[in-house]
């Protein structure tokens, strides 16, 4: 029988995990199930059990959000589905000539503004941000004992202007706080290049919500929410993540699943740059059908540049949608290459 994350124990349930860099919430226990998800089995009812968090995960050096997800909870079903957008996603902030959306945050200048933009352009609501940087994820993987990620092939790189060196040799490894970020920087070696690591920070997420499920410990779980809080930028308050956690306890049956928003990566012809173009047709799909969106995604062409016949091309034609449950993740569904 398939076993998959579902919320449980409201003791623990105190909410916590996000991406690479943290939320998520509610604690994940096994449930049993065969059936595969689709689109369809994400539908919610109503929006007011639906609460949307924007996480950023920030690079310390360029102050780039190297980390852009956008986390779904639904309190009415149980359900949490995270949204990775690639940082090299084409977005016009209107305010900077770097058009990329990891350097929204710079040229929008807090996380709430980036919130505010990213809401108006996907056409949701988001309910809530958190901006965090690599060193509290290092603490937060540190504060849980470490993490075990079943490595998908050999990590070899050194960049001595970053002062980083990252080797792994594939296979099951236990990680502290330090190589937990080393894991999650990594990106040379892959092929799709950032969205193979997009697909490696999926790996990143299931063994921390497994290890917080082992450890089954309300103080602390505590513990962990207030470093999340403590060290980012967020207008999350912890009596927020009581009653959301109260909600989802009240489910009960919850899943939890990954999805990469659709698009396609494409190089300008014009400076040589990497850009991620967003499908128009399947980014609405996914956001109407598990962010409750309004059907208006990028009614404003901040993720197009309509000048470009390729950009534009890859905008207006429908792009695959790939969910994974975290039982997929678990049993090693998902080809990171």
């Amino acid at each position: 029988m398939k076993k998959d994350f579902k919320i449980s124990d409201f003791a623990t349930a105190l909410i916590v995990i996000t991406i690479m860099v943290v939320l998520a919430i509610g604690l994940y226990a096994y449930r049993t199930s065969e059936k595969e998800q689709s689109i369809d089995t994400l539908k919610c009812d109503k929006r007011d059990e639906i609460y949307n968090v924007l996480i950023l995960g920030r690079d310390d050096a360029a102050g780039l959000s190297d980390v852009i997800m956008l986390a779904s909870v639904n309190t009415g079903n149980g359900d949490i589905c995270f949204m990775q957008i690639p940082r090299d996603t084409y977005f016009n902030s209107s305010l900077s000539t770097y058009k990329k959306m990891n350097g929204a945050y710079n040229a929008l200048g807090s996380a709430s503004a980036v919130s505010k933009a990213a809401s108006e352009s996907l056409g949701v609501k988001i309910d809530y941000y958190l901006a965090l940087n690599l060193k509290t994820v290092e603490k937060l993987v540190d504060s849980v004992g470490g993490i075990e990620i079943d490595i998908p092939a050999d990590m070899d790189y050194t960049d001595e202007a970053q002062n980083l060196s990252i080797k792994f040799n594939a296979g099951k490894q236990n990680l502290n706080g330090k190589s937990a970020v080393e894991f999650l920087r990594y990106r040379a070696g892959y092929v799709t290049g950032d969205l193979g690591r997009i697909d490696a920070q999926k790996l990143f997420l299931n063994a921390l919500a497994k290890k917080i499920v082992q450890i089954g410990n309300p103080f602390s779980m505590y513990n962990v929410l207030k470093l999340i809080l403590k060290n980012g930028e967020t207008n999350i308050k912890e009596k927020d993540l009581l009653s959301i956690g109260l909600k989802c306890y009240k489910a009960k049956n919850g899943t939890v699943s990954y999805v990469t928003a659709p698009g396609e990566a494409i190089q300008s012809a014009e400076s040589g740059a990497w850009y991620y173009i967003l499908s128009q047709s399947s980014m609405n799909e996914v956001l109407l059908s598990r962010f409750e969106g309004d059907g208006s995604f990028d009614n404003q062409n901040k993720f197009v540049d309509k000048s470009n016949k390729s950009f534009y091309d890859i905008y207006n034609k429908k792009c695959d949608i790939r969910i994974y449950s975290a039982d997929d993740i678990e049993n090693h569904k998902i080809n990171i290459n």
